[in-house]
């Protein structure tokens, strides 16, 4: 301990024996309580001169006046106007082609235009679909690109002073409009505004009645609905079982399809026997004919019971196509086949008819009988004809029809017993849902009577409003209509001016940007301080002064060149606070801690930077410009430490700056816990390091410097 208090007083008095010594120590520690002054004042309040920025301002606004109100409100003129007395800024008011090309030019820095309906968007707060009173702002970035590195205030924390300003001009343009209303509903334009209402009034009070009425007959109609659903619902409930009674249905339907199959094969097949037998019935007929006219001279009697037999198979061909015509019909009694069999048997009975005429002319002689024989003949070919023209329709349309309809038949017999199950699932769900449906429907029906007996009771005092109204306009009594519109006319005019206020709360408040700045700059200036020391000053204890010591250790050199440093360093801290304190006035709400916090930071500060270059030499020196610029872009003097880089947000809390400024903020704006002392004692624990590098490490670190010094003389250069 001899050896160190020995050196630091040998360096003091040494210090104060030189002239030219003792100016550059002055010097030392006043430069860094100048710096943090000059930049603290400097930003003190950077936005005092905003009144120099030129804002544009283009009012385009067309004014509104509405029907119920006839008071012509203009509320872009009243902002322009209001904004000529503002000199926060400099307001310049021009066209928007104007303010939109002198902002792209950099004539301004930015422009608010005010659009034609902003009058008439304001006052649809008295309607039922708001809209918003937009006012466009533009603003020129490019113009101010620069501002938030140099000064870290940004565009946008000027922008946002704009929007303060502009909002607390606009605020006051309401003011003026809602007294402007008052003075419209105090004076004589309440009549009118009367009589408006009373028109509206009535209006309404018949709108509410019909809504009433409309209600109770919905009302009345849904309850009907329910009580028809519930039935539907009791007639469903009775057909869950009507799968069980469709059956034997079904099964009557099954033996009406085995019938009608039965029909139709009936009706082929008597089709396939009249066909076969007309066939060869007309060869027979035509034979026999013409055998009995032949023996006619020798046997008259056995010619006329030949014809007798033809007309007998003639007969029965006309049964075989009778069976076939009533097979036809049961099958289909609309089918096209039916008149070409009439046709048919027509014929074959003209053919019958012919062969009774022939064998009764038998006994009249040779001539009657050729002519018989012709007209027999004759008859033939026709019924031959209309049996073949029959037979062909048949082959062309009924045999094709009777096997689709089979088909159908086979397909409706395959889906009876499907249709069955369905049916009862139907029932069962159709059951539910018509009961369901029916609580729902009396919910409706209660819901429309009391909507019903609600509409007519506003319908009623509407009714009586309007009646009262008319009255005090029918007697001229104003101060009457004023208390039946409402006793207080600022009501009226609250409807255009009802600006929402923000009620701000500082926490742990700042008087001013200076003084919330004054931690950064304060520390700034301390570290910079330190570096001048180790620049100007020798760090390494000569061989001379080492003689006058009693055999020093490495450690008692470095303690003892570093008390002059820290001397100066504290010296530095102390004008610093004291200037802050009582020159600039910068807040601070604990004085003595103020003071605590500042030393506390000369001294971590002067020891990092003296034993970075007791060890390290002129490399020492960089390193410490190097930690300056971490912390100047780390430590959130200016910016939050969020906004940075992933890498200043890592090695943030172990940067010096972060806890002396966190120590130095709560002196200044209030100490929340034991925050002031935890910051402190983090500044402090980064001593640990900077003690070991140069107590612990002493010997290694001065060999590797030794080296290192040795080959950099080599170079002749460095």
């Amino acid at each position: 301990m001899r050896n160190i208090a020995r050196l630091f007083l040998l360096d003091l008095r040494h210090l104060m024996d030189n002239a030219i010594a003792a100016i550059v120590v002055v010097g030392l520690v006043l430069v860094p309580p100048l710096y943090a002054w000059f930049t603290t004042a400097g930003f003190w309040d950077p936005y005092d001169n905003t009144g120099n920025i030129k804002v544009a301002v283009a009012n385009e606004d067309e004014g509104y006046q509405s029907d119920l109100i006839p008071v012509k409100v203009n509320a872009g003129e009243s902002v322009a106007s209001a904004l000529r007395a503002n000199d926060q800024f400099d307001w310049v008011f021009v066209s928007e082609e104007e303010a939109v090309e002198g902002l792209k030019a950099g004539s301004y820095y930015a422009a608010i235009v005010i659009p034609p309906s902003f009058s008439k968007d304001l006052l649809t707060v008295l309607t039922d679909h708001v809209e918003h009173a937009d006012i466009v702002y533009y603003v020129n970035q490019k113009e101010n690109a620069i501002a938030p590195r140099v000064t870290g205030a940004g565009a946008s924390a000027l922008e946002q002073q704009i929007d303060e300003t502009f909002s607390k001009t606009v605020g006051d343009v309401a003011l003026g409009t809602t007294s402007d209303l008052i003075g419209f509903v105090n004076g004589d334009g309440i009549a009118a505004y009367g009589s408006a209402v009373d028109a509206q009034l009535a209006q309404a009070a018949d709108e509410l009645s019909g809504a009433a009425s409309q209600a109770r007959a919905f009302g009345a109609l849904v309850g009907s609905t329910s009580t028809l659903a519930r039935a539907s619902a009791d007639v469903l409930g009775g057909a869950d079982g009507a799968g069980a009674a469709v059956t034997p249905l079904l099964d009557e339907a099954d033996t009406g399809i085995n019938d009608a199959t039965e029909a139709l094969k009936g009706a082929a097949s008597a089709a396939d026997a009249a066909f076969a037998q007309a066939e060869a019935g007309f060869e027979d007929v035509a034979s026999a004919v013409n055998e009995a006219l032949d023996a006619l001279e020798k046997a008259p009697g056995a010619a006329q019971g030949v014809l007798d037999a033809a007309s007998g198979d003639v007969q029965g061909v006309i049964d075989a196509y009778r069976a076939l015509r009533a097979s036809l019909d049961q099958a289909d009694p609309t089918s096209p086949l039916l008149p070409r069999v009439d046709q048919a048997i027509l014929e074959l009975a003209n053919l019958q008819g012919s062969i009774i005429d022939a064998s009764e002319a038998l006994g009249q002689g040779a001539a009657d009988a050729e002519k018989a024989r012709t007209e027999v003949t004759a008859r033939i070919d026709e019924a031959r004809s209309a049996v073949e023209d029959l037979h062909a329709s048949y082959d062309a349309h009924l045999r094709d029809e009777a096997a689709a309809l089979a088909d159908t038949l086979e397909h409706v017999r395959s889906s009876s017993t499907e249709l069955a199950a369905q049916v009862d699932a139907t029932a069962r769900s159709l059951s539910e849902t018509s009961s369901s449906l029916g609580d729902n429907l009396d919910e409706v029906a209660s819901s429309l009577a009391s909507t019903a007996e609600v509409l007519g009771r506003a319908a009623d005092d509407l009714a009586a409003a309007r009646t009262s109204l008319s009255a005090a306009l029918a007697s001229g009594d104003t101060g009457a209509v004023r208390a039946i519109i409402g006793s207080d006319p600022a009501r009226i005019a609250q409807f255009l001016a009802a600006p929402t206020q923000l009620d701000r709360h500082a926490v742990w408040p700042m008087a001013d940007n200076g003084s919330a700045m004054s931690p950064f700059y304060t520390s700034l200036s301390l570290w910079i301080g330190a570096i001048f020391m180790v620049a100007l000053m020798q760090v390494v204890v000569s061989p001379r002064r080492q003689a006058q010591l009693d055999h020093p250790t490495p450690g008692q050199l470095y303690l003892g060149r570093y008390g002059v440093f820290l001397v100066l360093g504290l010296a530095q801290a102390t004008i610093v606070a004291t200037g802050n304190v009582f020159f600039l006035g910068v807040q601070c709400d604990h004085v003595l801690l103020y003071y605590v916090a500042t030393w506390a930071a000369a001294l971590v500060f002067t020891n990092l930077v003296y034993t970075l270059t007791v060890s390290f030499g002129n490399i020492g020196k960089a390193c410490a410009i190097i930690l300056l610029v971490l912390q100047l872009a780390g430590s959130g003097g200016i910016f939050p430490v969020q906004m940075s880089a992933e890498f200043f947000q890592a090695v943030y809390p172990w940067l010096p700056f972060t806890h002396s400024m966190e120590a130095l903020q709560s002196a200044m704006a209030g100490i929340y816990g034991n925050q002031y002392w935890q910051s402190i004692g983090q500044l402090l624990a980064l001593l640990a390091p900077s003690l070991f590098l140069g107590l612990v490490l002493r010997r290694p670190v001065i060999r590797l410097n030794d080296y290192v010094l040795r080959k950099l003389a080599e170079t002749k250069v460095v």
